[in-house]
């Protein structure tokens, strides 16, 4: 009879142990995911208009048509609505956290 007592002591002590196992799993995995903007590479960062140099088409022209055709272009201001901050103010802190940090 003793023993019958211990099995759900025992059942009790594993299940503790496995939800606070799969719980530090799922932190961990939280911490890996990104939670912001990734940057650009200092090589690939057009300083002058503020937007990754290979997609900036004041930079290279060649660009625009490819922008035009998906459908990405402000005519008013001749620049990629994806880039234009002008009317879509919210893409200025959108490409401020792209842009390379100093050192990195």
């Amino acid at each position: 009879m003793k023993s019958l007592s211990i099995v759900p002591a025992v059942f009790l002590y594993v299940c503790l142990f496995g939800v606070a196992g799969c719980e530090k799993k799922n932190e961990s995995a939280s911490k890996a995911a990104p939670t912001s903007t990734p940057t650009a590479s200092e090589a690939d960062w057009c300083a002058e208009h503020g937007v990754p140099e290979s997609i900036c088409t004041r930079c290279n022209p060649k660009l625009i048509a490819e922008f035009k055709q998906k459908g990405d272009w402000c005519k008013e201001h001749n620049l990629p609505e994806s880039q234009c901050i002008e009317c879509n103010p919210d893409l200025k802190e959108k490409f401020e956290a792209m842009k390379p940090k100093p050192g990195r």
